[in-house]
């Protein structure tokens, strides 16, 4: 029996994903121990993993709640403030990486093989400085440029046009211009400088700071890299990385814990919208705007039942709410999804991933992070439609849903998908690529996982 180490960005759309790997690894025999703030450790002991507190000080239980909550209700001088309180402890964690905070639970713990977070890059420092082997967890597309591929925080969909080719290069310069920009902000105590202690990191462990990329992040050029998810979803038709990544099954957590839900409201009968904007927090003119729509379309369409996961929005839904509109905090949606006709999302990684997995078409609202690709990724492949939700009405989304509920063309490139991802979803194929990078199979070579 070995034990391996999980250090996810500590939010839900990065831990979930995890969750199925880790129980596969821990059917197979392995010790699973995941380590993150005091946040995340409720939810990771009640799927039935051990867990490592780290900067219990500085992020203590409740500051993701507190912090959302802040960040909204704040204005002017008092939200500045507050933000720079943020930063400065954003600014101690790195220190205290740099400290040797996580090298101590290393040491104690003994890990033989590290599984990291891309998008978290200093446990993956410290684990490579401690001589773990250790994997990069990719639980979005992958950030690599490509010159014909558009970067995931683009709605560019690549059509081997010079147009589209141009349009993806100007959201790549975005991004590059953007960390530039984060830069110089750092230079003036506006932001905590990232990278220059990723490279200090870097440099203290022994690992090339060049390896990293422009936010010093590992791009599965130089280390092996697990993207979780099917090769045949996350890349666009006709365009192949020059990077071998290794492709995974879409690691859904079919036996995670999920809320109580009064299903008694709900008729089989009827076909089920399930509508949701996750759990990230997001700007609320327009969570208004979706959350109107969403109420107007129910009431448009009364022989459809709608459900709509509220989450973080603490307002309340534009009333009165038709009788065919069931609102709750939280929804079990892998639950809900076994019914669903339809999802309304936000186009995050794990709801589009669950969608494809229980064959439901979308209506996607990309705002930030990944979401835009993801959502273009979901037009691309015919399973789905996408609106802004910056311009979102009741006259656009009644159209989309109609369109994605009645038109069987989507039904059938979802069901082409659905395939493949519950081909590729099988325990053994998982702990398979995993347990290939432990030393006792071979040893670890840090060189960059071949696709599967």
């Amino acid at each position: 029996m070995s034990t391996l180490l999980f250090v996810p960005l500590p939010e839900r759309g990065h831990i979930n994903p995890s969750l199925k790997l880790a129980r596969a690894l821990q059917k197979r025999g392995h010790r699973i121990l995941f380590c993150g703030i005091r946040d995340t450790e409720a939810v990771i002991r009640e799927e039935g993993f051990d867990f490592e507190c780290l900067f219990a000080d500085l992020f203590p239980l409740g500051f993701q709640d507190e912090v959302k909550e802040r960040i909204s209700q704040l204005k002017g001088v008092a939200w500045l403030r507050y933000v720079l309180a943020l930063m400065r402890k954003q600014k101690r964690m790195m220190e205290r990486f740099l400290e040797g905070e996580l090298d101590a639970i290393i040491r104690r713990t003994k890990p033989d093989l590290g599984i990291a977070d891309v998008f978290l890059p200093e446990p993956f420092l410290v684990l490579r400085g401690n001589q773990v082997p250790t994997l990069l967890l990719n639980t979005s597309i992958p950030l690599r440029w490509e010159p014909q591929s558009p970067p995931p925080t683009s709605h560019v969909i690549p059509d081997g046009q010079l147009s589209s080719v141009l349009r993806g290069a100007f959201d790549w310069g975005r991004i590059l211009f953007d960390a530039k920009l984060d830069g110089l902000r750092s230079r003036v105590g506006l932001e905590p400088d990232d990278l220059r202690y990723r490279h200090a990191l870097a440099r203290k462990h022994g690992y090339p700071p060049a390896h990293l990329d422009f936010a010093g992040r590992g791009n599965g050029e130089h280390d092996p890299m697990l993207i979780l998810c099917p090769r045949e979803f996350a890349e666009f038709q006709g365009v192949r990385p020059s990077v071998h990544f290794h492709y995974t099954g879409p690691c859904i957590d079919l036996e995670r814990h999920e809320p109580e839900f009064p299903w008694e409201r709900l008729s089989p009968e009827r076909p089920l919208v399930l509508c949701s904007l996750g759990t990230m927090p997001m700007p609320p003119e327009q969570a208004r705007r979706f959350h109107a729509s969403v109420v107007e379309a129910a009431r448009r369409r009364p022989a459809w039942q709608f459900v709509v996961a509220t989450n973080e929005w603490r307002e309340a839904l534009p009333s009165p709410l038709p009788a065919n509109l069931l609102a709750v905090t939280r929804a079990p949606q892998l639950q809900l999804l076994k019914r669903a006709s339809a999802m309304v999302t936000h186009g995050g990684f794990n709801s589009v991933k669950e969608c494809i997995y229980f064959g439901v078409p979308m209506v996607v609202l990309p705002v930030q992070f990944d979401q835009p690709g993801v959502a273009a990724r979901v037009v691309h492949h015919g399973l789905g439609q996408r609106a802004d939700p910056r311009t979102l009405t009741p006259d656009t989304l009644v159209p989309l849903l109609d369109a994605v509920v009645e038109q069987p063309a989507y039904r059938r490139a979802l069901e082409r998908m659905r395939t493949r991802f519950q081909a590729a979803e099988g325990d053994a194929a998982l702990v398979e690529a995993i347990e290939r990078h432990l030393p006792r199979a071979g040893g670890f070579s840090g060189a960059a996982a071949t696709s599967g």
